[in-house]
């Protein structure tokens, strides 16, 4: 808000902006000594250019007045006048030339590409304590210097005041500037105006420069002018005349509670908070009487922040020594409880590697049992003579199932062969009996079934009631699973079975799913040969595949873990490249929401890539987390583990050097606070030790400190205080009280 009213350009005027606007890059003018580069901005009345100083080569501004009419040529005068009359000031924008008479009307003023404090603070929200402190103090300076010239600005704003190469600020736009003897009013820009100075009578005053200078620290440190909040706008723009809205605005700063956002400030002292509240005050009796004031209360501020850490090392210098003797305790107890503990932790992690490997050994064990009595189920005479005898009845319909399509008539008439039923008899009686003679430990069966040479389920039996009752996949193509063709993953469901071979030796399946029950499984396979065909002749294709599948979570992995406590236990993982790498087979986790009956909504957790590979890579690290914890709703598998990967190897096949991985691999994993907690124990014993030794000490110290600081302490209440020895912002509480009891 400006004294004089903004001024209307003509239509005529306008319609010749406007043509000049599409003459932006040509000059309006040439200035001789001067290269003119580029258009910097216009306006109503002119345009902005950047140019060079030909003589001296610094950049410079020029502003022309590309027309007369409407312009208040009092006021540019005014502004070139005193800024001419400043030119030496550090902190003051520079004319470097004027050219009144020239056609259109120029000066010339240094060029500050860092633009206005406002577009700072607009783009940084805020400035730092210590670069708004800083800001303030040059632009004190800056303006004390106008003073000193007898100039008053009477506008002062952060828009006002352009930014240098260095940052550094410069007062520019002098134009509503008054001198000291001069009586003419002077309206700055609301918020940043002084209550008194918002009236059409006021006469100047350099209080009204030092209101405007704590209006701006304000801003810079809180990104907003002191009271410019929606409402008081709100109470300004319903105003009916500006003898109103002036009115308002005064009556708003002088009753309204006193703005202490820059209070919040991180890191300000309550000195600078002070200085900004005096210069705000509303009665200009209680602020500075000049900005020299305002700079001596920021140099005291200054050295009184030069001198605190002086302050501080001599009262608390024996307690900066304990505290160091503290520090240095603290420390080696807690180098020495580290070391201790990554010593522990490396013998865990060693210890953790013998049990994955022994529990990998055990489950290969486990495997190689299982290898040999699927083979030695596979040579009984009765079962092959019983799968050549469904080969042989159901070939047309074989080779019908064999596309991998639904043929729902054709299944049917499969199941209805005698000699499929005769088949299906004789898995039935033989998984329940190879489940009492089997030495394989507690693993259960879960599944034993036949296919045919192309992958059709020809045979089948289950040995839970509940995958029984499901569909059964009797007529149904599986030639593209693990367990037919032997590759470490399975095909497309779609490919057909021509794709793929049937295997020659026994495998070890990748792990899936039931489609049934939702558990994680393996398929033991092995081929199925024609009766009449020996060992020594076996390089044509078997007649049939026999699998045996078991549930993953019936493996017994680590004999006496401690599941109850999860302190330590093992799982299975699954090892096979591609999306299910790290997925969890076996786990605690998956027991318990098995047990709840909630496996069907379960997610499966999975071990992040990243420390699936450094498990894989090191054998063992210290920092695993349980991925399960993601899931689970007790924190029990929370934390952090020292956890140590071992794979687990298929059994030499006869006539081969060459040891085969399975995709499964055994994690064993013991939590971290129960391997650390002897040496934390220790160490928390060793600390308690040492600070109550420190505190005897301290108190001893505080006690002599108590008698020796007591005289001195009652010899400084009797010594006079003299108002000279005060510092320029020590009285201001009391001036504070003073204000608000007058509001």
């Amino acid at each position: 808000m400006n004294s004089d009213a903004t001024q209307q350009q003509s239509l005529n005027g306008l319609a010749h902006s406007e043509q000049l606007s599409l003459q932006t890059t040509i000059p309006p003018a040439k200035i001789e000594g001067y290269r003119i580069d580029k258009l910097l901005g216009q306006g109503a009345f002119g345009q902005v250019w950047q140019g060079h100083d030909l003589n001296t080569g610094r950049q410079v501004a020029i502003k022309f007045y590309l027309h007369r009419q409407g312009v208040d040529w009092s006021l540019i005068n005014r502004e070139v006048k005193h800024l001419v009359n400043m030119s030496t000031g550090r902190y003051i924008v520079q004319i470097l030339s004027v050219g009144w008479k020239a056609e259109p009307p120029y000066y010339v003023m240094e060029y500050l590409e860092n633009g206005s404090l406002e577009d700072m603070v607009r783009s940084q929200g805020s400035l730092s304590v210590s670069a708004a402190s800083k800001m303030l103090q040059e632009i004190a300076e800056g303006l004390s210097y106008a003073h000193e010239k007898g100039v008053l600005h009477c506008d002062l704003k952060p828009a006002n005041i352009m930014l240098d190469h260095d940052l550094r600020p410069r007062l520019a736009d002098f134009g509503q500037s008054r001198m000291t003897n001069e009586q003419t009013p002077s309206l700055g820009t609301l918020f940043f105006m002084a209550p008194e100075q918002a009236d059409l009578n006021a006469q100047p005053s350099a209080a009204w420069d030092i209101y405007a200078l704590g209006a701006i620290a304000y801003c810079m440190l809180v990104g907003s002018p002191p009271y410019r909040t929606p409402e008081i706008i709100e109470t300004l723009d319903t105003a009916n005349s500006l003898t109103e809205r002036l009115k308002r605005y005064r009556d708003t700063i002088r009753f309204a509670d006193r703005p202490r956002l820059h209070y919040r400030r991180r890191g300000i002292d309550r000195s600078l908070c002070l200085i900004i509240d005096r210069c705000l005050a509303p009665n200009p009796e209680n602020r500075y009487g000049n900005v020299q004031q305002v700079i001596a209360a920021l140099d005291t501020r200054a050295r009184a922040r030069i001198r605190r850490p002086l302050y501080f090392l001599g009262v608390l210098g024996p307690i900066l020594l304990l505290l160091l003797i503290m520090f240095f305790s603290a420390r080696s107890i807690n180098l020495a409880k580290k070391e201790s503990i990554q010593s522990v932790q490396q013998w865990a992690v060693r210890s953790n590697k013998d049990t994955a490997m022994v529990a990998a050994q055990f489950l290969e064990g486990e495997i190689a049992g299982l290898f040999r009595m699927v083979e030695d189920e596979a040579e009984r005479k009765e079962l092959r003579n019983l799968v050549w005898q469904v080969v042989q009845d159901g070939r047309p319909l074989l080779s019908v199932l064999a596309d991998g399509k639904s043929h729902p008539q054709e299944r049917e008439q499969l199941v209805g062969l005698e000699s499929q039923s005769q088949l299906s008899e004789h898995l039935s009686t033989r998984l329940s009996t190879l489940a009492q003679d089997a030495d394989v430990g507690s693993t259960i069966f879960n599944t034993v079934f036949v296919t045919d040479s192309r992958g059709t389920h020809i045979g089948i039996h289950f040995a839970n009631p509940e995958e029984q009752r499901a569909t059964s996949p009797l007529g149904r193509n599986y030639a593209y699973r693990t367990y037919f063709n032997g590759q470490p993953s399975d095909g497309k469901k779609s490919d057909p079975s021509e794709n793929f071979s049937p295997i020659r030796y026994t495998h070890l399946s990748s792990a899936f799913r039931s489609t049934a029950t939702l558990k994680w499984k393996v398929g033991i396979s092995t081929p199925i040969w024609h009766p009449d065909v020996d060992e020594d002749r076996r390089d044509q294709t078997p007649i049939g595949v026999l699998v045996v599948t078991i549930n993953l979570g019936n493996f017994e992995l680590l004999a006496g873990s401690s599941e109850s406590q999860l302190e330590r236990f093992a799982s299975l993982i699954d090892g096979r490249p591609g999306n299910e790498r790290g997925a969890l087979l076996h786990h605690p986790f998956l027991k318990e929401i098995e047990q709840s009956g909630e496996l069907r909504n379960a997610p499966v957790p999975q071990i992040d890539p990243r420390i699936l590979e450094r498990l894989v890579t090191d054998g063992g690290i210290i920092d695993y987390r349980d991925p399960s914890a993601d899931f689970a709703e007790d924190p029990k598998f929370s934390g952090t583990w020292i956890a140590a990967l071992k794979p687990v190897r298929l059994p030499r096949r006869v006539g081969s050097n060459r040891e085969d991985t399975t995709n499964l691999w055994v994690l064993v994993q013991e939590r971290s606070s129960s391997v650390a907690k002897p040496v934390e124990d220790l160490g928390s014993k060793l600390q308690r030790e040492t600070y109550l030794e420190l505190a005897a000490l301290l108190s001893v110290m505080c006690g002599l400190w108590f008698f020796v600081l007591r005289p001195g302490k009652s010899w400084t209440r009797g010594t006079p205080q003299t108002k000279g020895n005060e510092s320029t912002y020590a009285s201001f509480p009391s001036t504070i009280d003073s204000d608000d009891k007058q509001r």
